[in-house]
């Protein structure tokens, strides 16, 4: 279950991205450049951008609680109170649309470094292409996990963060605080 923070940030974070793209942006792209943001930040910070934890689906990497909410926007029926969420985000034909502004009170210099130099890197790469992209070795693991076990599609921060070239030092520090975060909880 998200907290209320963690749901304000994703948001934060999608319209920061969605901003770059006043004529809508297609799901692909969209998620693809914040699995990009985020692989970033964990190499850099040793950190997640977002609280959003990312599947191994066909075109990649998907953030799961986005992607919900933008099929509940699309009109499916699916559970959950994702109505503030979507408050100001519109789907069309798997597009997204906003004016909204994000809150900026959620990204932090960090966050906007990674999340500009995504967008700056893949903005206006093809969404199929970018989608090759994201195939990378994170991905590849999940969906090798899936053939024994399709519940194991999840993409692990450990694995995204090799993925994207983090020393073992940075892996050992992601590694000590997942540890240290799930004797706590």
């Amino acid at each position: 279950m998200k907290t209320s923070i963690q749901i304000a940030k994703i948001k934060a974070v999608l319209l920061y991205i969605m901003q770059s793209f006043p004529q809508g942006v297609d799901y692909i792209k969209l998620f693809k450049i914040l699995y990009f943001a985020q692989q970033d930040h964990l190499v850099k910070y040793g950190k997640v951008l977002v609280e959003d934890s990312f599947k191994a689906l066909k075109h990649g990497p998907v953030p799961t609680y986005t992607y919900k909410a933008l099929q509940i926007a699309e009109g499916k029926p699916l559970e959950g109170n994702f109505e503030d969420f979507l408050t100001g985000i519109e789907v069309h034909d798997k597009k997204v649309y906003t004016s909204a502004k994000p809150d900026m009170n959620y990204i932090s210099g960090a966050d906007k470094r990674c999340l500009d130099a995504a967008i700056a890197k893949y903005k206006d790469i093809d969404p199929y292409d970018l989608s090759n992209l994201s195939h990378d070795s994170a991905w590849k693991e999940a969906m090798e996990r899936i053939q024994d076990d399709p519940q194991k599609n999840f993409i692990t921060i450990i694995d995204m963060a090799r993925a994207g070239k983090a020393s073992e030092e940075m892996v050992n520090y992601i590694r000590e605080k997942q540890i240290i975060r799930n004797a706590l909880s």
